[in-house]
Formats: C-alpha cells, sequence, structure tokens
C-alpha cells in the first residue's frame, strides 16, 4: 500500500505542474483591448494594397487571427445599426435586437435603451461593472448616442461588486479630423490606459460616399484605406514602446460596413460590396498567422458570397457584432445581458494548442 502511494504522488508531482501551466495557458487574457472601426473598410482595398503599400494590416494578418469575409448585420449595412450591433451583441431587428435603426445624430432625450423600450445592455457595461476604465473616440459626432444612452443619467445601476456607478463610459471624445483623434487617443492612453475602448475612423467611408469606394491604384478611397494602415501602425508603435500595454494589449478592428463604386453608398443590404467587411485580430492571448473560420469549424460557417439571416440552425458566419463579446473574452469577464452573437463566447481566435 506504500508503495501504490508513494507511486501515485510521483505522477502527481510530474503531471500537476503541467496541468498547472494548462490552467495558465487557458486563463490568459488580455489587461486591455482595443476596438477599432475603420468605417465603410472593404477587405479587397487591403488586398490591392497588398504586405507592400498596407504593412500594417498584414502585419495584423500576419501576426494574428483574421477572414476577410465577415459579415454585418443582415438587415441594415448603415454605420450607427452596425456599430451598436458591436457594441451590444445584438443583431437590429426582432425581439432580441437592439432596434437602433436611425444613422443620424440623435435629438435630444433620444437614446438607445428608449428606442427599444428596455435597458440595452453594452460591452461597455460589463468592463465599467468590473471596475475598467473605458472610452470612446469616434470621428463622427453622431456616435454621441453612446454617450447618452450609457452616461450618469441613463446607465444602468452596477451590481455587481463594488459599485462603479451608472455612467458606462468614462471618456467620450469626437473629432472629424482622424489624425488628430489618434492623437488625443494616444495621449489619453499615455496618462491611464483604458481597459476596454473602441477608436472610430471615418476616413474610408468619407472618401467612398464622396468620390465611389474605387479600387484603384490612384482612388481617393484607397488613399482613405493606406491612411488607416498609418494609423494603425501608429497604435502599433504606441503599444509596443508603452510598458504598461507591451504584451498586455489586444486589438480587434473591424468595419460596419462596405460600398459601392457605382452607387457611392452602402444603403442596400443585399449587396455583396456592402455586407463584406473583414475582421482581425491582434495581440495578448490571440494566435498568430490563422483564418477565423479554419479555426472556428464548429461554431462558424463561412457563408460564401451571401449575407445568411440570423435565425438559421446552422451555424453563423462571422459578423461585426462578435467584437463586443469577444472583446470581453479576452478581458475575461462575462457576455453582455441580453446578447445573442458570440454570447457563449465561442470565437476563438487563437488553436486550442496555441
Amino acid at each position: 500500500m506504500k508503495n501504490r502511494l508513494n507511486h501515485l504522488m510521483n505522477l502527481f508531482c510530474v503531471f500537476a505542474p503541467l496541468s498547472f501551466l494548462n490552467a495558465q495557458e487557458t486563463t490568459q487574457k488580455a489587461e486591455y483591448v482595443i476596438m477599432i472601426s475603420c468605417d465603410g473598410l472593404r477587405p479587397d482595398a487591403v488586398e490591392f494594397l497588398g504586405p507592400k503599400w498596407a504593412p500594417n494590416f498584414y502585419r495584423l494578418i500576419n501576426e494574428g487571427a483574421h477572414t476577410h469575409n465577415a459579415r454585418t448585420d443582415f438587415d441594415y449595412t448603415i454605420t450607427l445599426p452596425n456599430h451598436t450591433c458591436m457594441l451590444t451583441g445584438r443583431g437590429v431587428v426582432g425581439e432580441t435586437g437592439h432596434a437602433w435603426t436611425e444613422n443620424n445624430t440623435p435629438k435630444i432625450g433620444q437614446m438607445i435603451h428608449r428606442n427599444k423600450k428596455a435597458y440595452v445592455s453594452s460591452a461597455f457595461d460589463v468592463a465599467h461593472d468590473h471596475g475598467l476604465r473605458t472610452g470612446l473616440f469616434s470621428s463622427k459626432d453622431k456616435f454621441v448616442v453612446y454617450d447618452l444612452s450609457y452616461n450618469e443619467r441613463s446607465g444602468k445601476p452596477d451590481t455587481t461588486g463594488e459599485d462603479n456607478g451608472k455612467d458606462k463610459l468614462d471618456d467620450y471624445h469626437h473629432n472629424d479630423k482622424t489624425e488628430e483623434l489618434i492623437k488625443t487617443y494616444m495621449d489619453s492612453l499615455q496618462k491611464a490606459p483604458y481597459g476596454l475602448s473602441m477608436l472610430h475612423l471615418r476616413d474610408p467611408d468619407t472618401s467612398g460616399h464622396a468620390h465611389g469606394w474605387d479600387i484603384t491604384s490612384k482612388s481617393i478611397y484607397i488613399y482613405a484605406v493606406s491612411k488607416m494602415d498609418w494609423i494603425v501602425g501608429k497604435l502599433l508603435q504606441f503599444i509596443e514602446s508603452n510598458e504598461k500595454m507591451k504584451g498586455k494589449t489586444a486589438l480587434i478592428l473591424t468595419a460596419d460596413h462596405g460600398g459601392r463604386l457605382e452607387t457611392k453608398t452602402h444603403t442596400k443590404s443585399d449587396e455583396k460590396l456592402n455586407f463584406t467587411i473583414p475582421l482581425y485580430v491582434w495581440g495578448a492571448g490571440v494566435g498568430a498567422g490563422l483564418e477565423l473560420y479554419e479555426i472556428n469549424p464548429n461554431t462558424r460557417k463561412e457563408p460564401g458570397e451571401i449575407n445568411p439571416t440570423y435565425d438559421l440552425a446552422e451555424a453563423q458566419p462571422i459578423r461585426n457584432g462578435d467584437i463586443g463579446n469577444l472583446a470581453l473574452y479576452l478581458l475575461g469577464l462575462p457576455s453582455i445581458e441580453g446578447s445573442t452573437i458570440n454570447a457563449k463566447q465561442n470565437l476563438k481566435v487563437k488553436k486550442s494548442k496555441d
């Protein structure tokens, strides 16, 4: 009996450290997550530029997990409805949808919950209620709807642990000029990093509406996409030079919609060029050189050239609405209350063995 106990103890000593290491690997999370929305970014524009002219987008591809065949919401391919999908983990319409269909600067008294006739929780709610600092930096003034919806008057009381208040969005900042906006954002990060933040960049959409989504070498649209690559590069450089954030930050980049050359718009939700968007994930907790559909064969289905409805029994495509709960997963936090997109937080961004 004594020899048997000694044998079992020896086995425990051998395998217990391995189990501990595996547990550490599965629970490793980012301390900071940055969600970036490049408004109107088409994935084929990134492919057109290639690694030579879009080195920072390709750094996200080579060092992280990505797809160039993600989807917008099924019913809407416009800005505010899709950003609300990103932040709430819900589609737009239906009983479980967030119901925000407006795309203009909100009028006095307008907010997401009043439109829905019920409180609609966001990723900012979860992060802030768990004690994290939150921020939204936008290049369109209509994003004030999120500040109005999640401020000290309209936010939901915090019932999670210590009371961090009803104001779920610590900082909201707007500037139409993205080169100034990114500087303000990085200055704020330098003072104190946000646990969860969103950066909205308008340039591809602005140029698309003015000149069309023109995928040619000298087009204004391609120049705007190149500017996005430059901003991504500036942000990556900042993260890696900041001792607090280096190695502890994850970045998620996607778009709210694409757009067409002929119409100079993106309102038709059944147009492939409108509903096809990229999604990139990079940094802490993320594997390298991975294609997202390939590592999620059981929970996501490559949609080909269609945008499937939400009510299909089979697996959904990867959507921009995945990113709110993905960000929370990387932070080690639970999913958004009432969310239906990635509510199980089962969108993998690294292989199981990584």
